[in-house]
């Protein structure tokens, strides 16, 4: 099934001059888990990379989702792999903590071998990460930062984790130079939460479906985000086309009748009723796009992105 694209079911909003997310350098992609979030992250690897972008994807949210989402098996961890997609090359980035740390050890610190050959270092890492939180996430959004600022990309996309998660991702270094004060290590956690927090350069979109659930996490998630500064762009993901007055008066009739598909008809009025009401939920000054259900989900999205202009 699929259908329209729009902007916003404001009609209002129609003709906004915003600047896409995808004209920065790094876009996070966030959202609850099983709304479409690593089919977006896909989707605007692939937008980005239809206009010649060098695009750097990157899962942060250690599962299988992005790359799937690209149709490949991921990569060993800190290896890249060129994907010739449909829409161009996407370069495909395995991350792990222990990558970033060998990573960091290599670019700072002068260690003749690899961290994680280091077995002391290794255990120490292990210890600290358990007893400090904010460790592994400064290793990965360390990471991301690194790629975003040698300049190699046009774009670096992000499949984020979790909801909840993601704020501690893009908290990372502000919580960390709270504790570090000063010294080496302060210095850099300032260059990331600056690059983080200059909304010319980084982007954040939650990825949402029309569902009382996930708009929950989502209403919850964007205040989150606002007041770390980080304010996001909501797209509604999977989104029936509503029903249409005749549709909805001639299922209404039918639902109030005692035949065998009143139950039937009766449902999915009252679906179209629900989710009509969840939309109208989401802030309108912050919801991007409402794209539709779609039987190829990354394509779908790509041509939704295409369309509006992102």
């Amino acid at each position: 099934m699929t259908s329209d694209v729009s902007a916003s079911p404001d009609p209002s909003v129609d003709g906004d001059t915003s600047p896409s997310p995808l004209d920065r350098s790094l876009v996070i992609v966030a959202g609850k888990g099983g709304v479409g979030r690593s089919t977006w992250a896909a989707a605007c690897a692939r937008r980005a990379a239809a206009t010649g972008a060098r695009v750097l994807a990157i899962d942060a949210a250690g599962g299988l989702g992005l790359a799937r989402a690209l149709g490949v098996r991921p990569p060993a961890p800190g290896t890249e792999l060129d994907l010739d997609t449909d829409d161009g090359i996407v370069t495909l980035l395995g991350l792990d903590t222990r990558t970033a740390l060998d990573e960091y050890v290599r670019l700072h610190l002068p260690l003749p071998i690899p961290a994680d050959r280091l077995g002391p270092i290794a255990t120490i890492f292990d210890y600290v990460a358990a007893a400090a939180p904010g460790v592994r996430e400064i290793l990965t959004v360390g990471k991301i930062a690194h790629e975003v600022r040698t300049g190699l990309w046009d774009l670096v996309v992000v499949d984020a984790p979790a909801t909840g998660h993601v704020i501690e991702l893009l908290d990372a270094p502000r919580a960390l130079a709270g504790v570090v004060g000063v010294g080496p290590l302060m210095d850099q956690t300032a260059w990331m939460d600056e690059l983080l927090h200059d909304p010319a350069v980084t982007a954040t979109i939650v990825v949402t479906t029309p569902d009382e659930l996930p708009v929950n996490e989502t209403i919850d998630l964007v205040t989150r985000l606002d007041d770390i500064g980080h304010p996001p762009v909501v797209v509604a993901n999977r989104t029936p086309a509503p029903l249409s007055g005749a549709a909805r008066s001639e299922l209404s009739d039918l639902a109030d009748t005692d035949g065998p598909l009143a139950g039937a008809a009766g449902l999915v009025v009252a679906r179209d009723t629900a989710r009509t009401a969840e939309l109208g939920r989401l802030p309108t000054d912050r919801l991007g796009l409402v794209a539709a259900e779609y039987d190829h989900p990354v394509d779908g999205v790509v041509a939704a992105l295409a369309e509006a202009g992102w």
